[in-house]
């Protein structure tokens, strides 16, 4: 995981939104995060690990969290963490909750959200749980990536069990965890195993004999069995003979039968086959020329219609037509004056026109005047401004002659301000020299209060541990050996005889031990001890207070050095910077007169800036009035062109006048002129249509009865032809009846109409004479099949009965011979599929020792275990790089049987202790040391090319020999692609971070956040 940015607000002591951008951070490779104690620095950490996962070390829900989290001073929180994932995928997780207006102890419900940046924008999922995407569980996230204060040697001092579990998660080696996996190839092979069993049970019976015994029994009865199919073809073929003569007789008999029927029906037949001939007779002689008649009369009845119709309509017509002819001889004195009243109308439409055009004239002519004396008003205030911009522009000349070269203010300025910084940097610099030396002196006297020389204690105090240490040693062996006796005097007084000696086991003592009783010497020697461990303490305490005000007389001394070397810095600074000064005019120790001509210059511009600003407004002026002025004779222009143009109208319009006199109506309103123009225009408009229609519908009509009159002469010519065509076809009938012998022409018709479907009546007469001479035929037939034999029923009997037992018998031995087949192939079946039974017997047998073996090797996480011990050892061997250059090669790492780390001590002959005997510095190293292990494979394993953590505290417990080590590790690390987060309280070490942030806690607004590189 990658960290992007992280905004807290509302969030324990961030009372406002303090963003942090890890970008900044990160990019330096080792990054701190200071301040003093309860600043709110580990509330970062805590930030980052409640937004990924809603959990924190400090509280639970039992403890009121939302509410316990939330500024007592902010009425909402709000965390939003943004990072890169170990796929370099972009992520956002917010979390949000509010103070209840009404109830200050009151929360709504956490609401944590997550996105993912995708396509430009911020994708919600679904999930706000960050395990699947950084992969580490909360726990594990604290162990490696973020590890809070108290934590950093949790993973070092972990359980074997705890360890692994976490190894697993971090390594993904449940992979190897197959115990489930076998269990279940375990349990479907016994089960697979227990069915091949109860197959094979039913298999008991199938043997190469049976097979053998069942063949031979198949055989014979297929013997048999072709001996009794060739006697049953035998008698077949005889009865088979016998059945076909009887069903020739009894053929016979049906045939003569039906023939009989048959030359019954003949009679009716051969009626209707005459019916047929003399209608199809009378229909070829007589139909077509009746049909040609009716046609004929239907015609002629026809055309005698029209010519009734086509009169009627020609009356009519010329009945209309001399209506039309009068109403035309009214109207026409009308049309004969119809060119001048439409001149009429036309003149009045001038007329209007002319009128109008007057008093848009009249309009014109006072817009003209108005015109005029908005012109004259427009140039009067032009002068005006001219006036005034001419003395504005005297001003401004004046005013400019007298301004100062502006650069050289700013150069005479700047030097001023750079001597004064450079002031209040040595007054600054003698403040800080005055406090060393304070705290330089008040050290000095605390460390003589020690009473020990300050170039050499550390020998003088090393020399009385030495001295303290061997007396302790001794009185300590003294101690024993008055135990020992002690013990042993003990033992003598309570040996008694025949009891076992507690030592020997002997049940004889000839020589008891006597010997002087040895508690006041016991209580003397263990009193010294005791207060010789009280001296050793107090003699530690003495030697931590000599470090401690060692340490911190070094350092002031040291700053001192800084301090007058940026003094003398300063110093040289100034003496630079005063030769620089160039301005012979000013007294480079006070500035008053530069002051003085500054601000003289700075009311000067103000004069001109206001100078100018006039001008720019009066110039806008003007232009405003030469636009007006412009814009008045525009308008001016236009108007005269308009008038002139509607003046031109008007006598052109007087011109065009045909009829009336313009005089008659230049006293009439205009109003009136046009409703008499439309009452003459629409009467003129109805007189000419009205003429118009008459004369088209005259000549229409006049065109209607010249064609009726011809039509009429064709009608009459039609009818004459007509009955003509009638009178020949009634002629060509009667022949026909008096050749046929028809009395008249209604029994022709009586013949013709009646309806019956010929063609089916004549395939009627030709079928029955095919079936006819077919039944005669058959009769035939059938008597040459029996010509000179006999038929014995009798006989037939006793052969059927025959045949009947020799099938019955030979249909018996065949389902036999069937039967015994089917067993022979069920067994051969049978056979085979116990083979093949017995086959996968075989190898589920070996399938299931070999499962019982690998679960014997998987049972209780064994070999999980053992690839968890594999993987730590291997993170002890990355860790003791770095470890044995920290402790100078005096420890590594290692794991023992139960997967629990040891400390090897080379010191001791490379003896194994317990982690647990690491003093606190070596506690620190070796968990940084894992801790750097242990990125580096989840960095491997993530196959991600940055990876990062923080260490929140730890470097207290390191002397200065050993921060130096640890900070040139990390240092280090940025070469390799690791990114580590400091957080400390201690301000030395802010000195050794390349790039850090300040959190400082401000009485009003709570922790605020800022940058060292701002």
């Amino acid at each position: 995981m990658l960290p992007l940015k992280l905004s807290i607000s509302g969030l324990y002591s961030y009372q406002k939104k303090q963003t942090i951008d890890f970008e900044e951070l990160t990019n330096a490779g080792l990054f701190g995060i200071f301040g003093a104690v309860g600043s709110g620095k580990s509330s970062v950490l805590e930030a980052i690990g409640f937004v990924l996962y809603g959990e924190t070390e400090r509280l639970n829900n039992r403890d009121k969290r939302s509410y316990n989290m939330l500024n007592l001073k902010s009425d909402k929180a709000n965390i939003e963490f943004e990072f890169l994932n170990f796929e370099e995928r972009k992520f956002k997780f917010v979390a949000d909750w509010k103070r209840n207006k009404k109830r200050f102890e009151e929360t709504t419900s956490i609401e944590r959200l997550a996105y993912e940046w995708k396509a430009e924008e911020w994708i919600p999922m679904t999930s706000a749980d960050a395990t699947d995407i950084i992969g580490l569980t909360y726990e594990n996230f604290r162990r490696t990536i973020i590890i809070p204060q108290g934590k950093f040697k949790e993973f070092l001092e972990l359980k074997g069990k705890d360890r692994s579990d976490m190894m697993k998660e971090i390594f993904h080696l449940q992979r190897f965890d197959l115990a489930s996996k076998v269990g279940i190839a375990q349990s479907a092979t016994r089960t697979q195993l227990d069915q091949l069993k109860g197959a094979l049970s039913g298999f008991e019976a199938i043997s190469t004999d049976a097979i053998v015994a069942l063949e031979n029994e198949v055989v014979a009865a297929n013997t048999e069995l072709q001996k009794d199919k060739l006697e049953l073809e035998l008698v077949e073929n005889e009865f088979q003979k016998m059945t076909t003569l009887k069903s020739n007789f009894e053929d016979l008999e049906k045939k003569k039968n039906h023939l009989s029927k048959l030359n019954v029906e003949k009679v009716a037949i051969d009626a209707l086959q005459l019916e047929i001939d003399l209608f199809e007779k009378t229909e070829r002689n007589f139909k077509s020329n009746l049909v040609t008649l009716k046609t004929e009369k239907t015609a002629l009845e026809k055309s005698k219609g029209n010519l009734i119709s086509t009169e009627n309509q020609k009356k009519l017509i010329a009945e209309s037509n001399l209506k039309r002819q009068a109403a035309l001889e009214i109207l026409q004195p009308d049309f004969d004056t119809l060119e001048n009243s439409k001149n009429k109308v036309s003149d009045l439409e001038s007329i209007e026109k002319i009128i109008t055009a007057k008093a848009e004239v009249a309009i014109i002519d006072e817009k003209i005047k108005v015109e005029e004396a908005l012109f004259l008003e427009s140039e009067k205030k032009e002068k005006d401004l001219v006036v005034k911009l001419g003395a504005i522009q005297t001003q401004l000349v004046d005013a400019k002659k007298n301004r100062l070269d502006t650069s050289f203010l700013i150069e005479l300025g700047t030097w001023y301000h750079q001597q004064l910084v450079l002031k209040n940097n040595l007054q600054e610099n003698n403040k800080k020299q005055d406090a060393s030396q304070k705290q330089l002196k008040s050290k000095t006297d605390a460390f003589l209060l020690l009473e020990l020389p300050f170039e050499s204690w550390k020998t003088v105090l090393k020399t009385k541990s030495e001295t303290l240490t061997l007396e302790k040693e001794k009185a300590i062996e003294k101690r024993t050996k008055l135990l020992v006796s002690k013990q042993l005097v003990q033992y003598a007084v309570n040996l008694h005889d025949g009891e076992n000696c507690p030592l020997c086991g002997s049940q004889e003592h000839p020589n008891v031990m006597q010997g002087e009783d040895v508690s006041n010497q016991l209580e003397i020697i263990s009193n010294t001890i005791t207060d010789l461990v009280n001296e050793e303490t107090k003699f530690s305490l003495k030697k931590a207070e000599c470090e401690k005000l060692a340490f911190e007389i070094n350092h002031f001394q040291e700053q001192l050095k800084v301090i007058n070397a940026e003094r003398k810095s300063v110093e040289n600074e100034q003496e630079i910077h005063l030769s620089k000064f160039i301005w012979k005019d000013f007294d480079p120790k006070d500035s008053q007169l530069f002051e003085s001509k500054k601000t003289k210059q700075q009311h000067l511009e103000k004069a001109i800036i206001t100078l100018e600003e006039n001008e720019k407004e009066l110039r806008k002026e003007q232009e405003a009035i030469a636009w007006s002025l412009k814009k008045h004779n525009t308008t001016k222009g236009e108007l005269e062109t308009k008038k002139a143009a509607k003046s031109g109208s008007i006598e052109n319009e007087l011109s065009q006048l045909k009829v009336l006199p313009f005089m008659d109506y230049e006293s009439i309103s205009v109003a009136s002129i046009q409703a008499e123009k439309i009452a003459l225009d629409t009467k003129n408009l109805k007189i000419a249509e009205d003429y118009q229609i008459i004369k088209e519908i005259i000549a229409k009509e006049n065109q209607e009865l010249a064609t009726l009159t011809g039509s009429l002469a064709a009608i009459e010519l039609q009818v004459v032809e007509n009955e003509k065509a009638v009178a020949q076809t009634a002629k060509i009938i009667a022949e026909l009846l008096q050749e046929h012998y028809f009395s008249s022409v209604e029994e022709v018709r009586t013949i013709l109409i009646k309806n019956w479907d010929l063609e089916a009546e004549k395939e009627k007469v030709k079928l029955f004479s095919v079936n006819f001479l077919s039944a005669i035929n058959s009769v035939s037939e059938a008597e040459k099949l029996i010509l000179g034999k006999t038929f014995d029923s009798k006989l037939l009997e006793e052969k059927t009965a025959q045949f009947a037992a020799l099938q019955l018998k030979y249909e018996t031995q065949l389902g036999k011979v069937s039967t015994l087949q089917a067993n022979l192939k069920r067994i051969q079946a049978a056979f085979a599929e116990k083979a093949e039974l017995l086959a996968q017997n075989e190898v589920l047998e070996n399938r299931a020792t070999n499962l019982g073996t690998l679960a014997n090797m998987f049972s209780a996480s064994g070999f999980v275990n053992y690839v968890s011990s594999i993987y730590l050892q291997n993170l002890s061997d990355v860790a003791n790089v770095r470890f044995h250059r920290m402790t100078k090669n005096q420890l590594s790492l290692t794991i023992n049987s139960s997967n629990e780390f040891e400390v090897i001590d080379y010191l001791n002959d490379g003896a194994s202790r317990s982690v647990k005997t690491l003093s606190g510095g070596q506690g620190f190293q070796a968990s940084l040391c894992l801790a750097l292990a242990l990125a580096e494979s989840v960095q491997s394993l993530n196959k991600n090319d940055k990876n990062f953590f923080f260490i929140d505290e730890g470097f207290g417990t390191q002397d200065p020999e050993s921060i130096a080590i640890v900070f040139e590790t990390l240092q280090s690390l940025y070469k390799e692609n690791r990114i580590v987060g400091i957080i400390s309280h201690v301000g030395e070490l802010q000195e050794r971070i390349p790039r850090s942030i300040n959190v400082v806690k401000d009485v009003d607004n709570g922790s605020v956040v800022s940058e060292s590189w701002n």
